[in-house]
């Protein structure tokens, strides 16, 4: 009996052993460290969710985390006790976009009602400059501050000092079109400076725009040539861009290129400089090519 009653307080003293060690580890994985216990921790306002440029924080693009006392700095906005800085910074405009979980900095706010707003949104050594558009013009409305687009300028070239001269040595009939800047940012619709609600469409007669002080002067120049057309850009995220049908030499579209019937109809039309022709010209069509005999008195 002896033997029997030794193996049995050997297996109760190592099954308690177990327990005691069992219960240690699950402690030690439950329980923090005692520094981070003791260590003083700071309520500290940071965004909620993904803030475009130029929106208006609501009440839901805020929240409080709970930051180390050693991690704060003079930039970060605290909350105290007696205090919620969350109320006074809803309904602030975004200068730039803000990522979920970055701290709320004042400086990357500005309030609609003061003075320097739009200066403010400006990148260094960037110009604002405004440019006239209609609802057509601006894709129905649905450009907003913040969005990128293309100008492309639109003109009657006939109307030129030299139309003649234009007509005779190049493609261009008439009629023109060319993109004269790219990925330009749109800072304001008329007097709005940020989205409507939810990204609605803000209209207006008055789009301003981010331009380098050479842009500025362009635009100010083709505005006087023609109309000028805004053309959305996609995302970011899309950096393809579709091959140009204009060949290397023409960075523009004519008329002549746009429509097929006014390319055939103007195909044989002779130039007033065609060496050793005089007299009339028959216009003879070669199974829809048309081409000009002259020199026939």
């Amino acid at each position: 009996m002896r033997p029997a009653v030794l193996v049995v307080a050997i297996a109760l003293v190592a099954a308690l052993l177990t327990a005691i060690l069992a219960k240690a580890w699950v402690d030690r994985q439950v329980a923090p460290p005692v520094e981070a216990q003791s260590q003083p921790m700071e309520e500290v306002l940071v965004i909620a969710r993904d803030v475009t440029s130029g929106a208006a924080l609501q009440s839901d693009d805020l929240r409080y985390e709970k930051w180390p006392q050693t991690a704060i700095t003079p930039r970060l906005i605290v909350r105290q006790p007696d205090s919620d800085p969350k109320t006074n910074y809803t309904g602030q405009v975004a200068r730039r976009a803000l990522s979920e979980g970055e701290p709320l900095s004042a400086a990357a706010l500005f309030r609609t009602d003061a003075s320097g707003v739009l200066a403010g949104m400006l990148a260094p050594g960037m110009r604002a400059v405004s440019i006239a558009i209609t609802n057509s013009s601006a894709v129905s409305g649905f450009i907003t501050p913040g969005d990128k687009v293309d100008i492309v300028l639109a003109a009657d070239f006939q109307n030129a000092a030299e139309h003649e001269k234009v007509g005779a040595s190049s493609d261009v009939q008439r009629f023109a079109a060319e993109t004269v800047l790219t990925d330009v940012k749109i800072l304001a619709i008329d007097q709005q400076i940020a989205r409507g609600k939810d990204g609605a469409a803000v209209p207006g007669k008055n789009a301003t725009v981010e331009v380098t002080p050479k842009q500025a002067e362009l635009l100010t120049a083709v505005g006087l040539l023609g109309n000028l057309q805004l053309v959305l850009r996609g995302l970011p995220g899309d950096q393809s861009e579709p091959q140009l049908s204009a060949t290397p030499d023409q960075g523009f579209t004519s008329d002549t290129e746009a429509s097929k019937a006014l390319k055939m109809l103007v195909g044989g039309k002779p130039k007033s400089s065609a060496k050793g022709a005089s007299g009339a010209f028959i216009h003879i069509n070669r199974a829809g090519q048309i081409s000009a005999e002259g020199g026939l008195q």
